[in-house]
């Protein structure tokens, strides 16, 4: 019983010394709670930061490619300027955040919820939004080249002037959604929920939205040469507006 007592105190030493260590590439915070701290600028590359609580943190500027926040709870939370390429916020909880110009090219945000948050023109090519659900949040401006964002809930997102070559938003529900001026060439909008959505000056040349539903959806100036259009039509060369 004593060397059970014993062990126990040395795991729970550890377990508090591994919350207590410095901010450091690698680092394993992983459940702790870091909520209020100042990390600006500071270096975490591959750090384990599973179920960490930054509520209220400051990350802008720091270094976390390749960083696990999987099931992170980020409320109020600064990643501004942030490098988190290949970073993983699988199932995490983020609201009210500021992503404004991070670099997050490859970042997998799977099942991730997503409100009143801010992604202003951030670069996020090739990230993995799988069956994200996203409110009231600005992604205008932002790098979207070859993003997934495959079965995700989007409604009333915000994808002004967007840069989103090849992207991929099939079965997503954009209802209401604003694209207005970007640029979605190649994307794809496969029997994606469309209604209300706003595409105005939008650049959808050789994008497709096979089968989707676009009752509503607004496509003023858009420019939809070779686009697939939602019954398999391809418009002409040249199409504005309509697809013809």
């Amino acid at each position: 019983m004593l060397f059970i007592g014993l062990f126990t105190g040395l795991f729970t030493d550890l377990v508090q010394a591994k919350c207590e260590d410095a901010a450091r590439a690698g680092v394993n915070w992983t459940g702790c709670d870091k909520s209020g701290q100042n990390l600006s600028g500071a270096d975490l590359k591959g750090a384990v930061l599973r179920r960490v609580n930054f509520t209220h943190s400051n990350l802008s500027g720091a270094r976390l490619q390749g960083a696990d926040l999987n099931f992170s709870q980020l409320e109020n939370t600064d990643f501004s300027d942030a490098r988190l390429e290949r970073a993983r916020f699988n199932n995490a909880k983020i609201m009210n955040s500021n992503f404004s110009a991070a670099f997050m090219d490859e970042a997998r945000f799977s099942r991730t919820e997503i409100q009143q948050s801010v992604f202003t023109s951030a670069r996020i090519n090739k990230a993995y939004f799988y069956e994200v659900k996203i409110r009231q949040s600005h992604f205008d401006k932002a790098q979207l080249n070859k993003a997934d964002f495959s079965r995700a809930n989007l409604v009333g997102t915000n994808f002004q002037k967007v840069v989103a070559e090849s992207a991929v938003f099939n079965n997503a529900d954009l209802e209401g959604a604003d694209f207005s001026e970007a640029n979605l060439k190649a994307a794809k909008f496969e029997e994606a929920n469309l209604i209300k959505a706003r595409f105005n000056q939008a650049d959808l040349s050789e994008a497709t939205i096979r089968d989707a539903i676009i009752d509503g959806a607004s496509f003023d100036k858009a420019k939809l040469s070779s686009t697939i259009w939602v019954k398999y039509q391809r418009c002409r060369n040249g199409s504005v507006s309509i697809c013809e």
